[in-house]
């Protein structure tokens, strides 16, 4: 992750010395490069270096980025992502286990400060169990449906009408369904007493377990 970190901050620097229409071309591949959660991060990231590097070296003899890759951009990047190698599981299972402790976390200490303020030391265990795993659901099929659109928007020239409608919609209905879930199953389940204190505890030690997973997979890049 080290690694990563220093490619993507030497590319957002090179970046700044790129004309706008390159500048433009670039950030197309990059989107949708980065767009795809499941390719090796490490090697996208050093694939979008080269490509920098091999632009900013054309753009000094005066050609542009369509001269050098050609220029439909999408097809380019879509030959780069069959070639790119997956990421591997174990990581992928790490990433994922830390992202859910991660949204768990935040989600149960939100629920703490709610309950300090209530007064209230009681909760419906199904309830509370409904409710995180529709957090949980809610939000992966967010994140799916955000990178779908990146890579379908990547290479256009601006976001259609269409787009910003469906992504209006998506978010209401989103919304509409989660507090829809809150209010059918507020009450269900055996009443079990947690203190705000605890739950607050125990969303801090997601968020820590989150902390040093984050920080061991970053030792392996």
């Amino acid at each position: 992750m080290v690694i990563v970190k220093k490619l993507i901050s030497e590319t957002n620097e090179k970046r700044k010395l790129l004309t706008k229409e390159n500048e433009i071309y670039f950030d197309k591949l990059l989107i949708y490069i980065r767009s795809h959660l499941l390719l090796s991060e490490r090697q996208s990231e050093e694939v979008l270096t080269e490509i920098l590097d091999h632009l900013l070296s054309a753009q000094a003899e005066g050609k542009t980025a369509s001269d050098v890759f050609g220029s439909n951009p999408k097809v380019y990047a879509e030959e780069i992502v069959e070639a790119l190698p997956k990421e591997k599981k174990g990581n992928l299972i790490t990433f994922g286990v830390e992202i859910l402790c991660d949204i768990i976390g935040w989600f149960i200490i939100i629920g703490a400060i709610g309950r300090y303020f209530t007064k209230s030391d009681q909760i419906y265990l199904y309830s509370s169990i409904i409710n995180v795993v529709a957090v949980v659901a809610i939000g992966s099929g967010l994140l799916y449906v955000i990178l779908k659109q990146l890579k379908q928007g990547a290479f256009e020239e601006k976001m259609s009408k269409r787009t910003v409608v469906k992504s209006g919609v998506l978010g209401v209905v989103t919304f509409g369904l989660f507090i829809a879930i809150l209010y059918l199953t507020d009450e269900l389940g055996p009443l079990v007493n947690i203190t705000w204190f605890t739950q607050l505890g125990a969303g801090s030690a997601l968020l820590l377990i989150s902390y040093l997973m984050k920080r061991d997979r970053t030792k392996s890049y």
